[in-house]
């Protein structure tokens, strides 16, 4: 890094949230990878996190991004890009952890991964949103597979999405997911269900060519105290292969098991 670009940096990261903070204005941040965690029962969302964005008072510092319309509310846990995490109470949930990965921790292929447990002091619905805008097709088609698996007390309802607009939280295409109902029943001596999900969906590219977002959205019913939910959703997508390229492989296969076959006769 020249010494030029090197103090443009310390200026923009200095004096810029410097200027947005004596004006009284949260500074705004660019954000391709992003979680919420939101109360309904509250009218704000309670907790926005943008990765490698921290937060003091009402002053956003960025973390190699630039200026756009989003702005983050309660800062990262982690330092590392591609790692998104949020740790406190929200309303009636006394505690909700939470962690979402996505490129390129987790590499360059798409992919994104979400896990929370939240436990309740009284009743209510948390909303975990975990949404990344920065992925693009390949291929004829694209292959998304979604796994889930957790345990809870209550109401759990799990969906996975794609968009064609590569908005933030857009739910064009749903992908997977499922309702998982853990309520207390009279017939059972404990509370709670485990559970598991795998829905693998494909999509065109008559549907979705090009950029495109990638979300986990999670709905947490608690109706009494002292409920944990905890559960962990896998988003993947891949290109389909091509109908040419399955031949091709089959076709290489056959000749080496007839090549292997000629060998043992000759043998």
């Amino acid at each position: 890094m020249s010494a030029t670009t090197r103090m443009h940096r310390v200026l923009f990261f200095t004096v810029v949230p410097i200027l947005w903070g004596l004006t009284g204005v949260a500074m705004p941040c660019f954000a391709d990878f992003m979680l919420r965690v939101d109360n309904l029962a509250t009218q704000d969302v309670d907790v926005f996190v943008i990765d490698q964005v921290s937060v003091l008072g009402e002053l956003s510092l960025l973390g190699g991004m630039v200026p756009s319309t989003n702005t983050a509310n309660t800062s990262d846990l982690y330092a590392e890009q591609g790692a998104i995490g949020f740790s406190g109470s929200v309303g009636g949930f006394s505690m909700s952890v939470t962690l979402g990965m996505s490129q390129p921790l987790l590499g360059a292929e798409g992919r994104m991964d979400l896990f929370n447990v939240s436990f309740s002091g009284g009743t209510g619905t948390l909303v975990v949103e975990l949404w990344d805008t920065d992925f693009e097709t390949e291929g004829d088609e694209t292959r998304f597979q979604t796994l889930v698996g957790g345990t809870t007390d209550g109401l759990l309802e799990i969906g996975t999405y794609a968009d064609s607009s590569a908005a933030a939280f857009g739910t064009e295409y749903y992908l997977g997911g499922g309702v998982f109902d853990g309520e207390f029943d009279s017939a059972s001596t404990f509370n709670g269900i485990a559970f598991a999900e795998d829905v693998v969906t494909n999509i065109s590219t008559n549907s979705l060519s090009g950029a495109y977002s990638m979300g986990i959205h999670a709905s947490i019913t608690h109706t009494t105290g002292m409920e944990v939910s905890s559960f962990n959703v896998d988003l993947q997508s891949s290109a389909v292969p091509e109908p040419s390229a399955a031949v091709l492989a089959v076709m290489v296969l056959l000749a080496v098991a007839c090549c292997r076959f000629r060998r043992r006769r000759n043998g």
